[in-house]
């Protein structure tokens, strides 16, 4: 087994580095370092699974801080702290997208996130829908290029089996509630400067339920809920963005009174390609050529979403030059049609000639002045 390289060091950054420090180091050595670029080449091939390792470990703040209290034990997927325990999703896919605005004037924060639902009161007896709730998925570049279908398990709530959702333990009774006679409301007086006004608000007494439980269900608490998991297929259409939406209908809450189940909103977080930037449906790489190839011309092997692909280098390229392929970058979700690939070139001037290969430089010096 290969003896595993501290984190720090394969990228050549220091312990105290900054979250962009580490991308720009990732990036510069994932150029230099990808099979794509070094074909059959198993030092590189290893030297980049080093790289990206510690790229993953160290841009998730969690992770970076488990490694930098614990080393390699940290990151083991057995190794547990007393604050590990958030509900976390990766890996996974997740129907079209949703636009920005799915959440209406109310925003994110009526959208819960599906680790801190639980049952809700009931209020007085109209129906009342269910709450939409929101489940985070992590996916691949690849992922959201391609698009993927897969199956979640996420958690949800359905009526408790036990109290049947009446929230009281099987053979006990309830009462109506006295204060607010079984509306789950009461209706307050406030003395403002205009007089006084009565407002309506939660009883405080029954919690919203109408009723007030003398012996609470033992299985649901009294809520008349009881939180399970359903294993569900989610899609990712192709060209999705990092932040884009996915509504699964009726995968929310439950409704009280009979009232309809919410939604759930899928919100998808792409991670960065070690290769490629991201400009809408455009793609951006870097690829590294030499001096005779920059000057005599050449074809060159270089990195695409589908593999290695070969582009023509035109004699007396420059540093700096930047190509198109075309047809190369990804779907556009909102036109069905799929971008380009941009490769811009970096000339590498050579650091290491030997005395025939300084006189021939010298020679062609001498004859173009």
């Amino acid at each position: 087994m290969a003896k595993k390289i501290d984190y720090y060091e394969a990228l050549e950054v220091d312990r105290d580095c900054s979250q962009a420090d580490i991308k720009t180091a990732y990036r510069r050595l994932a150029r230099k370092y990808h099979p794509d670029v070094n074909p059959g080449d198993l030092e590189s091939a290893q030297k980049f699974k080093d790289i990206k390792d510690a790229y993953d470990a160290l841009m998730n703040p969690l992770t970076r801080d488990k490694y930098d209290q614990h080393g390699f034990a940290g990151l083991d997927p057995g190794f547990r702290t007393q604050e590990d325990s958030s509900f976390v999703v990766t890996d996974s896919q997740a129907e079209p997208i949703v636009s920005d605005d799915v959440f209406g004037a109310a925003g994110m924060d009526d959208i819960y996130n599906v680790s801190e639902v639980g049952g809700s009161a009931d209020r007085g007896t109209t129906p009342e829908p269910g709450s939409d709730l929101r489940f985070d998925l992590d996916i691949s570049f690849e992922d959201a290029a391609f698009g993927l279908d897969t199956e979640v398990d996420i958690p949800i709530f359905q009526e408790c089996d036990m109290c049947f959702g009446t929230g009281a333990q099987p053979g006990s009774s309830t009462r109506k509630c006295h204060v607010c006679n079984g509306q789950g409301m009461v209706s307050v007086s406030e003395q403002t400067a205009q007089g006084s006004r009565l407002t309506r608000t939660t009883c405080s007494t029954c919690l919203g339920r109408g009723i007030i439980l003398d012996y609470p269900c033992s299985q649901c608490d009294g809520s008349g809920q009881v939180q399970k998991y359903e294993r569900i297929l989610v899609k990712v259409p192709s060209g999705v963005d990092n932040g884009s939406c996915i509504r699964v209908h009726g995968k929310g809450a439950p409704g009280s009174k009979g009232g309809p189940t919410g939604d759930l909103y899928v919100v998808l977080h792409v991670r960065e390609h070690e290769i490629f930037e991201r400009h809408g449906s455009e793609i951006l790489c870097e690829t590294l050529i030499d001096f005779v190839q920059a000057v005599f011309g050449a074809e060159i092997q270089v990195p695409t979403l589908e593999g290695p692909a070969k582009m023509r280098i035109p004699p007396g390229t420059q540093t700096g030059t930047i190509f198109r392929l075309r047809g190369k970058g990804l779907v556009d979700p909102q036109k069905g049609r799929r971008g380009d690939q941009h490769v811009k070139v970096t000339v590498v001037t050579p650091t290491s000639l030997n005395e025939r290969q300084k006189k021939l430089l010298m020679k062609y010096a001498m004859a173009v002045e």
